[in-house]
């Protein structure tokens, strides 16, 4: 993986931005996307305040995206009907608005400034189908960013399975609706949620997102998104 050598430090976390432009765009301050993953424990209520208020103090505007529907193919790929799959989403997605709205109330930013969407709501947005759309076709063509997305999946797939029976290669083309479905925010978030330019961020490194943002793949990022790898600064002993 590429990042760039460049690491900003602050009282709570380590920014290592993905390449030269990632450094740039986060360097504007204009906007930060944090996006909450459904079962992924990093996002308690604590750090996700600490996330909120930092990232308050270092952009001009923060949202939170929770996707939704597209959960239902992770759970239906984990062998769920498709009925018990959707109940699955909805009591999962309900707790984990829960926990953003707890967050946002803990990190005393004003409410005129708490920003948080479904997946789903922004999915009907011209932009983002349009983005969808090169992703989609980017993947039935780059067979290096195909073979990196599946196996990203698979990975996830088996890790949600707690042990379980290992993943088919059907079950894991039918989860990766879930990964395509945020890909278009790695791409363009700014011509999705109209900001100048935008800062996504994650806790732990996203493998397609050398590909993206290198020009290694047909689906290029804009020169208008960045991507950093947020980790917790280790504290001197």
């Amino acid at each position: 993986m590429t990042l760039s050598s460049h690491v900003s430090v602050s009282s709570e976390f380590e920014v290592i931005p993905h390449t030269p432009n990632c450094q740039r765009v986060f360097g504007l301050g204009d906007h930060l996307l944090i996006g909450v993953s459904p079962g992924n424990s990093y996002f308690s209520i604590s750090n996700l305040a600490r996330l909120m208020r930092w990232g308050h103090a270092t952009f001009r505007r923060v949202d939170v995206v929770c996707p939704d529907s597209s959960l239902v193919f992770t759970y239906r790929a984990l062998g769920y009907p498709e009925e018990t799959a959707a109940r699955k989403v909805r009591k999962e997605v309900s707790g984990v608005l829960r926990r953003i709205r707890r967050a946002w109330e803990r990190s005393d930013v004003a409410v005129a400034r708490q920003h948080t969407h479904l997946l789903s709501d922004l999915s009907e947005r011209d932009a983002y189908r349009e983005l969808r759309t090169r992703a989609e076709n980017a993947l039935a063509e780059d067979k290096e960013l195909y073979r990196v997305c599946f196996e990203m999946t698979r990975r996830s797939l088996n890790a949600a399975a707690r042990g379980g029976t290992y993943a088919t290669d059907d079950n894991v083309t039918l989860a990766m609706e879930y990964l395509v479905a945020e890909l278009p925010f790695f791409v363009d978030t700014p011509s999705i949620l109209d900001v100048p330019t935008s800062t996504i961020s994650y806790h732990a490194p996203v493998d397609f997102a050398d590909l993206l943002y290198t020009g290694r793949s047909v689906l290029r990022a804009t020169a208008e998104q960045g991507h950093i790898l947020l980790k917790e600064r280790q504290l001197p002993r």
